[in-house]
């Protein structure tokens, strides 16, 4: 079945929008309709660049390389939540291990910490702290309140 691109009607928008430079409508602050977030992973899939899914769909090229990215991440074309991203409360074991790794190796960055957390799987990319928690995490004060346990390393 041949997808429809028209199906965004411009004329039925709501809200605060405009055109794009590339002659696309959208609203502010709303995300990309369902219909054409599923265009662009299938034109991906057959093998379009993103700067020609860009122009055909009228949508800006950071757009498709958001939605792409999510969908390579996490398989998933559904927007993001609106107001800004969603807390994520790391639970006593990912502190110890953040922990550990600090107190192993005092030199190593948040970003690299984050990296290990991921590849030792203690965590997965949707509930990896972020790095300014990891950074919060391993500030002396936190020290006195999680006691380091050998047996979670």
């Amino acid at each position: 079945m041949p997808f429809d691109w028209c199906v965004f009607d411009p004329l039925r928008c709501a809200g605060h929008g405009g055109v794009n430079q590339l002659g696309g409508v959208f609203i502010n602050g709303r995300p990309l309709p369902h219909v054409v977030r599923q265009g662009i992973v299938e034109l991906a899939q057959r093998g379009v660049r993103p700067c020609e899914i860009s122009r055909r769909l009228r949508v800006s090229h950071g757009c498709v390389s958001k939605i792409l990215s999510r969908y390579n991440e996490t398989g998933s074309i559904k927007p993001g939540m609106i107001g800004g991203s969603k807390p994520k409360v790391a639970t006593p074991r990912v502190v110890q291990r953040i922990l550990h790794l600090k107190h192993d190796n005092p030199t190593m960055f948040a970003w690299e910490i984050r990296d290990r957390l991921m590849l030792e799987r203690v965590c997965d990319h949707s509930s990896v702290p972020s790095i300014s928690s990891i950074n919060r995490y391993h500030r002396p004060q936190i020290y006195k309140h999680v006691p380091l346990h050998r047996s979670l390393i």
